[in-house]
């Protein structure tokens, strides 16, 4: 068996390297990510190291014995040349970062790459996902469904901290942009410790810029014998949080108004108090773009925001925003929304439930 090490930019360099040395039947034994480079810590280039094998290779060299004559200086001088054409091919490769799955890979590895991209995973997870896909392919050659299963797996377990398991504090908090759902998954959420835990609940709002959310959260407060205090600043907030005190959860809904400019989130705060025992939950839509939710979560920064609610899970087919999100931003997701049913159409967030849904409709072509 021949062994060699490539410490290359990319597994499409790797893989090109690996081709042209060893041949088709070369499989990735290891790889990993490594640093390399700079000065004194600082500088250093991120590369990929890995190690390939193949069992059978054409001998570089012959055995010496009666018959075979030593190499002439000549043949040396050849050899070392060929050996410093491919170093400088191999560093010329390393210079080049192209696009993950640039159309060099496997069948299988290219149909998942494809679909991944289809449910707008993010380029960067992509990237993460690439060496150890090819070193699975390479060391068991799935097949497409097989690679897909493995790829579940491993979206599994990179996100398995995202679950939150509760319970809520004495105060939860719903803020998000319009449109998102937040009154109605308020809503949701206050009849589950109603039906489900027998607590007492109650409902302030600071929502005094649409009279149908008020007139909304009333018929919400009525169905679960609640009472609902609206707050139009600081002082009636105050006032409604000490006339609440003897509840067990007290339900805060806010304005949905729009947040990509900072003096809403600055009005935000002169109403509400964001205390220790205040849960704040950031609510956001999966039928949004993507660089529209980074927008609202940088803008709710100021904010402690401590968990994620992701609605209208069942009005779109792509739903890798939210793998997005908790990508680039490491929150975790409280809940998920498929529906307008209260209180049935809220679950907690389960990530293997949750990747089973986005790989859901997977079919190997």
């Amino acid at each position: 068996m021949k062994v060699k090490k490539y410490v290359v930019a990319s597994m499409p360099q790797a893989m090109k390297a690996i081709r042209s040395d060893l041949g088709e039947e070369a499989v990735i034994l290891h790889s990993k990510q490594i640093r390399t480079g700079g000065f004194l810590g600082l500088f250093t280039k991120a590369k990929i190291e890995v190690l390939a094998a193949v069992d059978s290779v054409e001998k570089l060299s012959v055995k010496k014995n009666s018959s075979s004559p030593e190499p002439s200086m000549e043949d040396n001088q050849s050899f070392m040349k060929q050996q410093l054409s491919e170093l400088n091919t191999l560093v010329s490769q390393m210079n080049q970062v192209p696009k993950v799955s640039s159309g060099s890979y496997p069948k299988a590895v290219e149909d998942v790459f494809a679909y991944l991209r289809l449910q707008e995973i993010d380029e960067a997870i992509l990237k993460s996902i690439e060496a150890p896909m090819l070193e699975y392919y390479y060391l068991h050659r799935p097949n497409s469904n097989q690679l897909m299963e493995w790829t579940k797996s491993w979206f599994g377990n990179q996100f398995k901290a995202s679950e939150w398991s509760g319970p809520f504090k004495k105060y939860v908090s719903v803020v998000g942009p319009t449109g998102v759902g937040k009154t109605t998954t308020l809503a949701k959420l206050a009849a589950k410790c109603v039906l489900e835990h027998n607590q007492k609940i109650a409902f302030i709002t600071t929502d005094t810029y649409r009279i149908s959310a008020i007139e909304q959260l009333k018929t919400y407060a009525s169905i679960l014998n609640a009472p609902l205090t609206i707050c139009y600043n600081g002082a009636d907030f105050k006032k409604a949080l000490l006339e609440a005190e003897a509840y067990d959860v007290i339900f805060i809904d806010t304005a949905g108004r729009n947040f990509l400019e900072q003096q809403y989130v600055n009005d935000l705060k002169k109403i509400i108090t964001f205390q220790e025992d205040l849960q704040t939950f950031l609510v956001l839509a999966l039928t949004s773009k993507v660089s529209d939710m980074k927008a609202v979560y940088e803008r709710f920064a100021s904010l402690p925001v401590d968990h994620l609610i992701f609605t209208k899970q069942d009005e779109t087919t792509r739903k890798g925003s939210l793998l997005n999100m908790l990508y680039h931003y490491g929150q975790r997701v409280a809940f998920t929304t498929n529906g307008q049913d209260v209180p049935e159409d809220v679950s907690a967030f389960k990530i293997k439930e949750f990747i089973d849904d986005v790989f859901g409709d997977w079919k190997d072509e």
